[in-house]
């Protein structure tokens, strides 16, 4: 019974992700970073990713 439970529910997650792009999983990754200001300047230094809000606003308009 878990197993079907388990199965089921790794279908459902998996719908639920098949349409994400890399760069929407990517910029869902550094929200909770773009709270804080310092954390996410450290952030994208260390990452080379874009995490303060500027920086993704850029990115998703260049995407467009």
């Amino acid at each position: 019974m878990f197993i079907i439970i388990g199965l089921l529910c790794a279908a459902a997650g998996y719908w639920c992700l098949r349409n994400i792009s890399a760069l929407d999983m990517d910029q869902a990754a550094m929200l909770p970073f773009a709270d804080d200001r310092p954390a996410a300047r450290r952030v994208e230094q260390d990452t080379g990713r874009p995490c303060l809000p500027e920086h993704l606003a850029q990115q998703t308009a260049l995407k467009a």
